[in-house]
């Protein structure tokens, strides 16, 4: 009872069946020992075979002159010997869930042998010549399976086979066992073996499986696993992540390599961060998997589906992390159009598009709409509702988590950026869309934030003067320099003691945030002084009067004015009292008074004179000329260092070190005064003078004015083509002084008539006049009588002319001249 007979295969009918079959001459299937690169490969092909046979645990042994594997799976039957001894034979040829079968895959193992053996149940026997197979005593009384490879292979010695193969058992990775159904323990020891033993456990979950492989008893790794059924009769389509972290605190990270799996590694290389299982087609040395095949675009398709269902368990189990993403089809140069998995990474960028998958900071998930990407220093300066307001949406918008970056997730980062179409909020971008609004909406201490991060992007900071960036004392937004760059605002500092100052100054409680304290100071912002005070608040004030109207001016607060400005420039060093200096001399805010009708304005320093009795007399009633006020009286010296006039002005070009005044320097035509003359000198108010003379004004700008310039009244201009003035002509001329002077009747006669110069003599002219005859010369007066008799007497002019001052010289020699030379020689 309980006794089933076996009857083991006819092994001779088998073997009659195949010579008749293949023919006696079997040297052509010598080749099916070279169908793979690798000639160790048949491991992973026996593998399959205890995988299909419902091993759960199987053991290579290798010794010197054979290797041994031992399993526990279904014992072979009849159909079992056929497969192991035909060609494209399989015990189960038509259970598509058999992922090994005997044939072309177990003819591999020729590779190293001529005749195995195999002992399993009843069926004990050999295999010659590959499809031959003839009985054998059965070994001692042993479960399982047993096959044995001898090293009897004539091209390859038992040495070479055992180091080989030893090599290829060491390597095994636990890897191997990680999608298979049945096997859960594999050994692999002998001769130059690295003894271990992999072992796999797996837990089933909701949603996925996790599976714990081992070696030697300690966790290698940790996976989790998804399956989804494509075909009824085929095992199913699965991916696989692996895990890391101790149970309950999983953290999934992309795996090092990912070829596609057929239930063992092929040459197909994904380019995931994931594995992908499935019953792919494969080509006969499993090498490779055709593309092409519509069953592998289907697998692949569904493949897809699983990704996405996948993703969204993760992301409802809080799993789906950044480096989950970074696992994921994302780079468009390795999925191409033809790419075989084009549609994974397809279906990628479609859900990331249209779902909330993507890790968000400060945790959480969002949809491409509501995210963008930034720098960690852009994630803290921003909040969802600043950033929003910022980007002009009308909602919060949040970052993608901040370890997604160009140079942490490169190609994640351009994937969300180029393909999804995510905005990028880069430092530039920040300071590029605020807006005077949407910082005045910030609250104080966002602003101080805002500083130091401005102050760590230095290259920012040339845009971000142009922007309304500092927020003054009374909360308003204004920019930091003015039209000239320089600054317009102040840190806050004491108060000055000058009544109504109100220099615009930064937020005290901003300014003295230790993290704006630097921004504010490399901008070139300083506490305010009087030289601000005298720029910001006094000189524009006079900007904005209506410089004729003075009638809102009041005289307390000029007189203080004043008396600021004065005490800036005194106190002001080298560098900032030239520019205040500059600036004060194009300010209106003197007043002046008409020397024509003594009405009074505003006008800046250089347009002023200061009131003398000689430029009374001089410019009286000249509708052009302006004296300061008499009000200025103590600031008089410092008047004078603004610009105030205190002579009257000559306007000439300086001559060079040689004496030469440039007057023209053109192609072919280049012309210079000689000795300080420029023919284009002008002497201020000197038209109206002598076109309303008096015999003080005349007198003055004869002596003051005339005499000491005579050089600008003729001279001689040097003309040359050629810039070195190396072959010049020479001519004398007369400057604009010069004809204001001969056109007007000025000079009073001995009538006391005013005449033209060229009607008098200076012989004429009263004797408090200085005789220059090189002016009368050059203004073309009447030759003079003392200079005739002083040429004829031999002396200077310039005795005669002092004769003619002292009466009683010329009596002394009259008196002289009338005793004769014969009371000369008594005496």
């Amino acid at each position: 009872m309980g006794y089933r007979a076996w009857v083991p295969a006819d092994y001779e009918k088998i073997r009659e069946e195949n010579i008749a079959r293949y023919g006696w001459d079997t040297a052509v299937l010598d080749l099916l020992g070279q169908l793979y690169s690798e000639r160790t490969h048949f491991i992973f092909e026996l593998i399959q075979n205890a995988e299909d046979a419902g091993a759960t645990e199987l053991a290579f042994g290798l010794f010197a002159d054979r290797l041994e594997l031992r399993h526990d799976g279904r014992p072979f039957t009849e159909a079992d010997v056929r497969g192991v001894c035909g060609v494209g034979k399989s015990g189960k040829s038509g259970d598509l869930t058999a992922i090994g079968k005997f044939g072309i895959g177990f003819k591999s193992v020729y590779a190293y042998t001529r005749s195995p053996r195999i002992d399993s149940g009843d069926e004990h026997f050999r295999i010659e010549s590959y499809v031959r197979p003839f009985p054998v005593e059965p070994p001692p009384a042993r479960s399982g399976t047993l096959f044995v490879f001898p090293f009897d292979h004539d091209t390859v010695p038992a040495a070479v086979a055992a180091r080989e193969i030893a090599a290829a058992l060491t390597a095994i990775r636990p890897r191997i066992l990680l999608f298979l159904r049945s096997i859960e323990r594999l050994r692999v020891e002998g001769i130059g073996v690295r003894a271990s033993v992999i072992e796999r456990s797996v837990t089933a979950g909701a949603s996925a499986r996790r599976v714990t492989l081992s070696r030697g008893g300690r966790p290698a790794e940790e996976w989790l696993t998804w399956h989804r059924r494509a075909l009824e009769l085929a095992p199913p389509v699965e991916i696989a992540f692996r895990a890391e972290g101790a149970p309950g605190q999983w953290r999934l990270v992309p795996c090092d390599s990912s070829p596609l799996i057929v239930s063992f590694p092929t040459e197909k290389e994904t380019f995931l961060g994931f594995l992908v299982q499935g019953p792919y087609r494969t080509t006969p040395a499993r090498d490779n998997v055709p593309g092409h095949d519509p069953s592998n675009q289907f697998l692949v398709r569904e493949t897809a589906a699983l990704m996405c269902d996948v993703l969204r368990q993760l992301r409802d189990e809080g799993l789906l992390t950044v480096d989950v993403l970074t696992a994921l089809p994302l780079d468009a140069a390795r999925f191409t159009a033809d790419s075989m998995f084009r549609p994974l990474f397809d279906a990628v960028g479609e859900i990331l598009l249209t779902e909330p998958l993507i890790p968000v900071a400060g945790g959480g998930y969002g949809v491409t709409v509501d995210l963008a990407l930034g720098r960690p220093e852009v994630q803290e300066l921003l909040t969802p509702g600043q950033l929003g307001a910022l980007a002009g949406a009308d909602w919060p918008i949040r970052f993608a988590d901040e370890s997604i970056t160009e140079h942490l997730t490169p190609v994640l980062w351009h994937c969300l950026r180029d393909e999804i179409g995510i905005d990028e909020i880069t430092p530039e971008a920040v300071v590029a869309l605020a807006t005077g609004e949407f910082l005045q909406e910030q609250p104080d201490d966002w602003i101080a934030r805002f500083y130091a991060f401005l102050f760590a992007h230095s290259a920012l900071w040339r845009e971000a003067r142009a922007k309304p960036i500092i927020r003054l004392e009374d909360g308003s937004q204004v920019v930091p320099s003015d039209a000239e760059d320089r600054p317009a605002v102040y840190l806050p500092g004491p108060d000055l003691s000058i009544p109504g100052s109100s220099l615009p100054t930064v937020r005290r409680a901003i300014a003295g945030a230790p993290a704006a304290r630097p921004f504010l100071e490399a901008l070139g912002l300083t506490e305010p002084d009087l030289i601000a005070e005298v720029l910001q608040i006094i000189l524009p004030r006079y900007d904005d009067l209506d410089p004729e109207d003075l009638g809102g001016l009041d005289p307390a607060r000029h007189d203080a004015d004043v008396q600021c400005v004065v005490r800036a420039l005194d106190d002001a060093a080298a560098r900032r009292r030239e520019e205040l200096l500059e600036r004060v001399r194009r300010a209106a805010f003197l007043i002046g008074e008409n020397a024509a009708d003594g009405s009074v304005r505003l006008m800046p320093p250089p347009g002023l004179y200061q009131r003398s009795k000689e430029l009374e007399a001089y410019f009286d009633g000249n509708p052009g000329i302006w004296f300061a006020a008499d009000r200025y009286g103590p600031w008089l010296a410092q008047l004078r260092g603004m610009g105030v006039r205190q002579a009257v002005e000559v306007r000439a070009r300086t001559p060079n070190e040689l004496g030469y005044v440039l007057v023209a320097l053109e192609f072919g035509r280049n012309e210079r005064g000689l000795d300080g003359f420029d023919p284009a000198a002008e002497v201020d108010g000197l038209d109206f003078a002598l076109a309303h003379p008096g015999h003080a004004r005349s007198e003055y700008a004869w002596n003051v004015l005339l005499v000491p310039n005579r050089r600008l009244v003729a001279g001689v201009v040097e003309r040359s083509v050629l810039p070195s003035f190396s072959d010049v002509s020479q001519e004398r001329v007369t400057s604009a002084i010069a004809a204001i002077a001969g056109r007007e009747a000025w000079l009073p006669g001995r009538d006391g008539a005013f005449r033209r110069p060229g009607e008098l003599s200076l012989d004429d002219l009263p004797p408090t006049y200085t005789r220059d005859e090189g002016l009368a010369q050059a203004l073309g007066m009447l030759q003079p009588v003392v200079g005739l008799a002083a040429r004829r007497l031999g002396v200077p002019t310039e005795v005669l002319w002092g004769l003619s001052a002292r009466p009683d010289l010329v009596a002394m020699v009259e008196r002289e001249l009338a005793d004769g030379p014969g009371d000369q020689d008594e005496r």
